[in-house]
């Protein structure tokens, strides 16, 4: 959307670039097979996780939407506010509101799966392409500690 919006081609060129990046890095961790790396942890879903993904986009990127030509303090600005929310994103539970995901027909569920040695559940997220059902038991591969990835079939 910055290429669009920027007049600077510089701008529209640098993010284009790292548009069609980051697009091809979904694509790659999301095709990548059971083969490729098994998916043993068990996970029970829970419900859909969709709904924040409106949320996510009408907060974080509308209001860098407004300004076609930003000065260079704006652009300092936008710099520092994506590299702190880069590892805010990582580190945090934020990681599975991705609309890429949803762009790579792919969607998103909470689910459970066991916290460690104990008895206890953690609330997961699961990134899959199938529509999966409340109560449904799948396996998943760990893509973060509380994002998976379901590679089964349907």
């Amino acid at each position: 959307m910055f290429a669009l919006r920027f007049e600077a081609t510089w701008l529209r060129v640098l993010f284009a670039l790292l548009s069609a990046f980051g697009v091809l890095v979904a694509v790659a961790l999301l095709r990548r097979g059971h083969q490729d790396r098994p998916s043993n942890t068990p996970i029970t879903i829970t419900g859909d996780a969709g709904s924040e993904i409106s949320g996510y986009l009408a907060a974080y990127l509308l209001p860098f939407l407004t300004i076609a030509a930003p000065p260079v303090l704006d652009g300092v600005a936008y710099l520092i506010f994506f590299l702190v929310a880069g590892v805010i994103y990582v580190r945090s539970g934020l990681m599975q509101i991705n609309p890429t995901v949803y762009l790579l027909r792919r969607k998103v569920v909470r689910g459970t799966t066991p916290a460690g040695k104990s008895e206890l559940l953690k609330e997961v997220f699961v990134i899959t392409r199938f529509d999966r059902r409340v109560g449904e038991r799948l396996r998943g591969e760990r893509f973060s500690d509380r994002v998976y990835i379901d590679h089964g079939t349907r």
